[in-house]
This record gives structure tokens, C-alpha cells and sequence, in this order.
């Protein structure tokens, strides 16, 4: 076995590897792309790269090996809409599929020798699933995400209104949604928000109607 032989097997492990950590870490989280996806994306990737710096070998240096590279970054992208998932305001899968558009870029890595980037991606994106996963939690632990609709008059200080109410009953905002009619001159709010678990949900709901442009106001 040649050299060259040992060096496209040893980028294809590596690549395996790296992106098998990634996954294992996805796997533990029961997330419905897990090990094994992780670790064919990052596989394949790693090929399509080897591919395509084979064929510029091949054409001598007239096929640009960048090309094929730009299409599995925006392929990917349709894998990892897969494994995003809603469910009322929840919406799971997010980090999977952002896993998984890194893990193809670690493949390619991998494919054409830069096992340094590879190496430190995955150590990166390890340390952002894992550790701040844990950060994340600690912030919203103690609370529930829940969703307001308000239906208004337009005006100028309506929505900073709407914020210092949030603001002074601890409420953070995760979301605001602005939907503005210009002929009827209205203004549709949906603001998505963590509240504590003592939030008192009525008494914040009263404190949006006392404002004089606020005509209704809905509760998800």
C-alpha cells in the first residue's frame, strides 16, 4: 500500500472520528440525528473533498476542487432542516442541525489535509454543545417560555411600554414579533418571553391592558 494510500485512509478515520464525537455528544441528548448520522456526514464529506482534489490531480490543475466543496456545504443544509423539529412554541433540533452543517465542514477539512482545523472545530463545537449547554441552563432554569399577543393602536412608544412592563416583572425576552397594519394604522405584538415560575401571568396581562393603545391582549 502506497503512501498516498495510508494518508486518504488516515483523513477518512480522522474525519470519522471527529465527527463520531460530535454525534456521540448529540446521542446523548437523544437527539434523532446521533452517532452514526454524524459520523457519515463528516465521513462522506471527507470523500467528496478527496474526490475533488483527485480530479484537479487528474485534469491537471483545470477542475477547481472548491466547487464540489461549496455544494456539500449547501446540501447539507437540507439534511439538517431534518432534524429540526416544532412543537407548540418549542422548537427542537436547532443545534442538530447546526451540528451537522459543521460536522461536513470538519469532513472537508479533514479531506484535504488540514486535520489542525478539523481537530480544533470539533473541540470548539464540543465545547459549545457540552459546556454551554450547562450555561444555558443555569440561565432558564426556574423558568417557562410563554407567549403574548397584543393587538394595539400603532404608536411610537408602544413597544418600549410593552418592555418596561417585561422589565420590571424580571421577564426576559426571547422573541418580539412586530406585525403593523399602515391603512388601519394597528399594530400586532407577539412577544415570547421566559417567566420565572412565580411570574404572575394575570397581573402582567392587566399591566399590557392599562396601556391606552393596547385593545387586546391574548395568552399562549
Amino acid at each position: 500500500m502506497s503512501p498516498e494510500d495510508l494518508d486518504m485512509i488516515g483523513r477518512l478515520c480522522l474525519a470519522a472520528l471527529l465527527g463520531g464525537l460530535v454525534g456521540l455528544e448529540r446521542e446523548f441528548h437523544h437527539q434523532p440525528a446521533g452517532l452514526r448520522t454524524h459520523m457519515i456526514v463528516s465521513l462522506g464529506a471527507c470523500l467528496i473533498m478527496q474526490v475533488s482534489m483527485h480530479m484537479t490531480e487528474l485534469s491537471a490543475g483545470k477542475s477547481d476542487p472548491a466547487r464540489i466543496a461549496a455544494q456539500v456545504v449547501a446540501g447539507v443544509g437540507f439534511l439538517g432542516a431534518g432534524a429540526i423539529m416544532r412543537s407548540g412554541l418549542s422548537v427542537r433540533g436547532l443545534t442538530t442541525a447546526a451540528c451537522l452543517w459543521t460536522v461536513a465542514g470538519i469532513g472537508l477539512a479533514a479531506g484535504c489535509g488540514y486535520w489542525k482545523g478539523a481537530v480544533t472545530a470539533t473541540v470548539l463545537t464540543l465545547t459549545a454543545t457540552y459546556l454551554f449547554q450547562k450555561l444555558e441552563s443555569r440561565v432558564s432554569k426556574g423558568r417557562f417560555i410563554r407567549r403574548f399577543i397584543i393587538q394595539a393602536r400603532d404608536s411610537a412608544t408602544l413597544v418600549s411600554s410593552l418592555e418596561a412592563i417585561l422589565q420590571q416583572s424580571g421577564i426576559l425576552v426571547r422573541e418580539m414579533d412586530l406585525q403593523r397594519d399602515l391603512v388601519e394604522k394597528r399594530l400586532q405584538v407577539t412577544i415570547t418571553a421566559h417567566c420565572p415560575e412565580d411570574a404572575n401571568i394575570d397581573a402582567l396581562s392587566r399591566s399590557f391592558s392599562s396601556v391606552s393603545e393596547v385593545e387586546k391582549v391574548e395568552i399562549d
